[in-house]
């Protein structure tokens, strides 16, 4: 059975981690929800596509007079007709039909995996950009405490004559561009959130959301891609060929002329008013199409134009698969450089250019326009240190989601023998 969508808690949703992210996706994702149904209604095709035609049966009244009699129905004097056709299928069309069907089957068993993929990474990519507003919001607003701080000790100093009114100023223009940065970073956290609280099933608890602690970027050794023959998308086209093919070879077997077979029972009693009838009899008939007008033409080039797209597709597929990886790899190499940077040189620079001009600031050795420029840098560069680590989780997880290979098959029906289908995978 597939795993039902958990409720999130208040307490889970407001230390969301990304472990609870990877953990709800599968069962949440509106996307992922929706490639299930289609592997619901693609298991009923194969079934569907491995019934047999059911006979017809056929109840029929003929030479119907006026005078009946008042005998049984069974006995009245006309004739009862009582008919049954069955279509007899050949040319291998029933065990072609059911490959047909089940080679799409796979194709939407491994969308499955592709869809789930797909959105675990657009999720996770939602995650670490809200992780990173509110870092951002976070750091912001402990920026406009310390300024407001610093205007209110300026501001002592001013009344007291130790300071200039111009200085004042200065803080004041940097505590209002704090301020709209504030802003902004909140209006980010908004724009995140619902998205977020939609992909992990959760809609109504959008405004709870809140991150659990910022934790490190990830580290060590990348994770190394599926071969490319396993990855879903490619699997999923690869079958659909085999879908297409499979139809192709259904529509050449149409030429292969169907036979129908039809046994007729006739019943003509005869009675007192009736001296004509002939008593009980049996009919058999056989029919079979004729190919005056076509010959399935049509049907063989669209089986023809089919088999074509489904390999430019494939071939498409391999390509964008392969680059995909050589993206992922160069976005992790770019990303996890740009972290070492930024971690080992360019905010350790920063905090000590800030601490030493707040220290020369204190002792007068320099003035507000120094330490003003040094806190810009070193928001700067911790606005950095955020983005940074926020882009190294993202590329870690677009390296971790080129893993994701796509399910086993299903054990398939062998059109040549024409096997019963498989059954349906669980579900």
């Amino acid at each position: 059975m597939a795993q039902a969508c958990p409720p999130l808690s208040a307490d889970e949703a407001g230390r969301l981690t990304a472990a609870q992210v990877v953990q709800r996706v599968p069962a949440c994702h509106p996307d992922v929800l929706a490639a299930r149904r289609a592997l619901d209604a693609s298991a009923a095709d194969v079934q569907v596509a491995g019934q047999r035609p059911n006979p017809q049966l056929t109840l029929g009244a003929a030479s119907v007079g006026r005078d009946l009699g008042r005998s049984s129905l069974w006995n009245k004097p006309f004739d009862h007709q009582v008919r049954i056709d069955q279509l007899i299928e050949r040319g291998r069309k029933p065990a072609l039909r059911v490959a047909g069907a089940e080679a799409q089957r796979e194709a939407v068993r491994a969308d499955v995996a592709e869809v789930g993929r797909l959105a675990l990474l657009a999720t996770l990519g939602l995650y670490h950009d809200w992780v990173a507003a509110t870092a951002r919001r976070d750091g912001l607003e402990a920026a406009a405490k310390l300024v407001e701080e610093s205007q209110q000790a300026l501001d002592r100093r001013v009344r007291a004559g130790d300071a200039a009114p111009l200085d004042a100023s200065r803080f004041r223009v940097d505590a209002l561009r704090v301020q709209a940065d504030r802003v902004q970073a909140e209006a980010d956290l908004r724009r995140l959130r619902q998205p977020l609280a939609l992909a992990l099933g959760a809609p109504e608890q959008a405004d709870r959301l809140a991150p659990a602690a910022m934790a490190d970027g990830p580290d060590g050794e990348p994770p190394t891609p599926a071969p490319l023959a396993q990855r879903p998308a490619v699997v999923a086209a690869r079958a659909r060929l085999e879908a297409a093919r499979r139809s192709r070879e259904l529509a050449l077997a149409q030429r292969t002329r169907d036979v129908a077979v039809g046994l007729q029972a006739d019943r003509y009693p005869t009675t007192p008013t009736n001296n004509s009838g002939n008593g009980n009899t049996v009919s058999v008939f056989v029919s079979v199409p004729l190919f005056l007008r076509h010959a399935y033409e049509g049907d063989i080039a669209r089986g023809e134009a089919d088999v074509a797209a489904a390999e430019q597709a494939l071939q498409r597929t391999q390509v964008e698969a392969a680059d995909e990886a050589v993206r992922a790899q160069l976005a992790w190499q770019a990303a996890s450089q740009r972290r070492r940077l930024v971690l080992d040189e360019l905010l350790p620079a920063a905090e000590r250019v800030a601490a030493g001009a707040e220290l020369a600031y204190r002792r007068g050795a320099s003035g507000v326009l120094e330490v003003l420029d040094a806190r810009r840098n070193l928001r700067a560069a911790q606005q950095e240190r955020v983005g940074a680590e926020a882009e190294a989780a993202k590329a870690w997880a677009a390296l971790q989601a080129l893993t994701v290979t796509a399910p086993p098959p299903v054990t398939a029906t062998d059109p040549m023998t024409g096997a019963a289908p498989s059954p349906a995978p669980a579900r």
